[in-house]
This record gives C-alpha cells, structure tokens and sequence, in this order.
C-alpha cells in the first residue's frame, strides 16, 4: 500500500474568503507595470490554459475588499496576477491578495466555467502563504486544491541535426486537506478512502456508484460533495 505524505498547514484563509464586505476598485490594487515579454525564445505560453488570452475576474484583496470586473490572467510560470487597466498592463505582487476568480470560455462553445484561485497555505519547505491554488472542492469538513506550475524545459528533438529548444510544459499537484493536515490526492480509490479510514466501507461503497479515474473536476467536486455532505 502506498503511503500518503502529510503535512502541517495554516487555513486561516478557509473562514476568511467569505468575509468580503467591503467594495473596491481597480484603484485600490496598485501594481507594477509588466515589462516586455521574458518568453520569445520559449515554445508555447506561461498562462494559465497556455493562452495568453484575457478573461473577466475578480480579485480579492489581503485587506478584505472585493474588486469586480476587472480582466485578468494567471501566469503560472512567475505565479503571478497580471490586470489591465485602459493599454496598461500591471503585475500585482501576491501579499497584496488573497484570492481571485476568473471566468474561463472552453474553445467547444459550452458554458463559461468560473475558476476560483486562493492564497494563505503554508507547508514548510513546501509551500509559501503566497503561492496561488485552484479550489476544485471547499466543503464543511475538507477541501480540494490544484497547484498548477508552468516549467521551462529544454528539448532534444529526435531528428538528427535538429536544434535543442525550450518549452512550457504543466506541472500539477493536487491536495486535500482535512483536519489541518495536506495530503496528495491522485484521484485513486484509495485517496476516497483516507478521507475518513474510520467510514472506509461507507465511502467504498459511494465511490462504487460515483468513481471515474479521469473525472472533470465537476465529477470530482459532486463525488467529494456526497462524501462530505452524507458520510462525515
């Protein structure tokens, strides 16, 4: 049996990404100017999806304000924030957020599918407060992150005479956390079955009805949902 790596973590952000009272503007944020592009001689895109296309979001600022309609994307590779006011284009350093939601338009046509990023985890030697994470799930009793990082790979074509070159490839991580703790999550059975060892066969026989090895996150969140709703 495989062994789950565990590690201490800080939620104190979890109670607090509702608590948004206050109303900004896109004059509160501030920012530095994004200079020219770092990446001309890297194959494909640092942004979140691997396109550089701007979408509509929200940012949630670290002093508790809420700042609606503003465009936005999510570079991967710098975990950065980057915000366009009028022809200009700002970086926001991450201390200055806790948070931040964008709405992503699929290339099939289907609905706009919301995205919600949040800051404040804290795993020694591991992860900074600052590091951005998707939320797939976020439940009464546990819930589910995506890191995703853009790396700078180089690449040794096959072809003879062919030059190496760099690219943008995905790097992701996904954790659950449940009782102040971080745990890999693969989306195996197995994973399920840790949420609660104590209501293994509970669980077991939820995931028997629901499992899918490579679930959107919809699937997941749903299956995650039941679990968190009717079992623990």
């Amino acid at each position: 049996m495989k062994s789950i790596k565990i590690y201490f973590v800080s939620l104190g952000f979890l109670m607090a990404t509702n608590s948004f009272s206050q109303i900004g503007n896109i004059t509160d944020i501030g920012g530095k100017p994004l200079m020219a592009s770092k990446y001309s001689k890297i194959e494909g895109s640092p942004y979140y999806f691997g396109t550089n296309t701007w979408m509509d979001g929200v940012l949630y600022t670290a002093d508790g304000k809420k700042v609606d309609g503003v465009r936005l994307r999510y570079n991967a590779f710098e975990d950065e924030v980057e915000y366009r006011v009028n022809s200009n284009v700002l970086i926001i350093d991450n201390y200055n957020l806790s948070g931040f939601d964008f709405f992503y338009q699929p290339e099939d046509g289907t609905n706009r599918e919301l995205y919600q990023f949040r800051n404040g985890y804290s795993i020694p030697g591991e992860i900074e407060k600052t590091d951005f994470f998707k939320v797939i799930y976020s439940g009464t009793n546990f819930s589910l992150l995506e890191e995703l990082k853009m790396i700078e790979t180089k690449v040794t074509p096959a072809t003879y005479g062919a030059s190496e070159y760099t690219k943008f490839v995905k790097d992701e991580s996904t954790f659950l956390i449940i009782d102040g703790q971080v745990r890999k999550f693969k989306n195996r059975k197995s994973d399920y079955y840790e949420i609660a060892p104590e209501k293994k066969d509970e669980i077991k026989r939820l995931v028997k009805e629901n499992y899918n090895r490579f679930a959107s996150d919809q699937e997941i969140r749903a299956l995650l949902k039941e679990i968190d709703s009717k079992i623990l």
